[in-house]
């Protein structure tokens, strides 16, 4: 069992970047910021709750198992097969996908930290590696989201 401290932290570190969002008010990094369409925010915050879900199936099976209907999914993620490897990548792609017009050294580093966390996942790697790799991931999306991300009204690109 991870400790709690680990879970803590990461915490601390989305809501001080979520702060920092408020507090300052638009973008920290302004001129590389992008407007992104208020679909590809929605597509976004979507695949990262996915994520959520499944590092929440793996490391809080008792309050994940305790939601009606979420056993199943869970124990298919917990498996670490098939569902668990679509269960992960499909959404990590998502994100990646939504924040595609994202400056390019920032999008480079979320994908770089997902696709980390997903071999420390599947891989035979320590659980320490894991989590390591996972802490970085939830500090490049919280970076990209407080830095260069604008919600508003711009027409999404097509691909």
């Amino acid at each position: 069992m991870v400790i709690w401290v680990y879970w803590a932290l990461l915490l601390v570190v989305a809501l001080i970047g979520i702060a920092a969002r408020f507090v300052y008010g638009s973008p920290l990094f302004p001129r590389r910021a992008l407007h992104l369409h208020h679909i590809e925010c929605a597509v976004a915050i979507a695949a990262l709750l996915a994520l959520g879900f499944h590092c929440a199936a793996m490391f809080f099976s008792p309050v994940v198992d305790a939601v009606p209907g979420l056993q199943g999914p869970a124990n298919a993620i917990r498996a670490l097969g098939p569902v668990s490897q679509i269960a992960y990548w499909a959404p990590a792609v998502i994100v990646v996908i939504a924040l595609r017009r994202v400056w390019l050294p920032a999008i480079a580093a979320e994908s770089a930290a997902l696709l980390v966390v997903g071999i420390t996942m599947f891989g035979p790697f320590a659980l320490a590696i894991h989590l390591a790799t996972i802490a970085a991931a939830v500090a490049v999306t919280v970076a990209l989201g407080v830095a260069l991300v604008r919600p508003g009204s711009a027409r999404p690109e097509t691909v």
